[in-house]
């Protein structure tokens, strides 16, 4: 749709596009993440190429693990300042912020993978002793001299 010369998009065109639902979109609007939004007679959404490169920015951010919370705060960044020399500084702030947890998490699980591979060793372990006690055991019984080991283990 045009209007004015421009091309404007409705919430299911533009939810299509960006493969959103229109709730998401308007949910966008509701909590100020998407301010620009346009009504027509009847008081029906349109949304401009400003729009889809904003939902389309706030699409990234919500990959790169930043939540609305850190979003609404460079909103409110950029409404203030009106220029992203204010927002992108803070933005790299939370991008080391959210890449050192990842860091953490990573070392987290890595440690995890070395007890489980460890504690997997040890079960292995059991099991064969076990099962070489059980082999010897079957020996005995076949030369008849079968006998119960003191430490419990047959």
């Amino acid at each position: 749709m045009e209007i004015d010369g421009l091309k404007h998009y409705q919430i299911g065109e533009l939810a299509n596009l960006l493969n959103l639902s229109p709730r998401t979109i308007r949910y966008y609007e509701e909590i100020g993440l998407l301010n620009s939004v346009k009504r027509v007679e009847g008081g029906k959404r349109v949304y401009t190429e400003m729009d889809l490169k904003r939902l389309k920015f706030i699409q990234r951010l919500k990959d790169l693990g930043l939540s609305l919370t850190e979003m609404h705060e460079l909103e409110d960044i950029y409404q203030i300042h009106r220029t992203n020399k204010k927002v992108l500084p803070r933005l790299l702030e939370l991008l080391d912020n959210h890449k050192n947890k990842i860091d953490e998490r990573i070392n987290n699980l890595l440690k995890l993978k070395a007890e489980i591979l460890n504690y997997q060793g040890k079960i292995r372990q059991k099991l064969n002793l076990e099962e070489s006690v059980q082999k010897g055991e079957t020996l005995d019984k076949r030369s008849g001299n079968h006998q119960r080991r003191s430490d419990g283990y047959r």
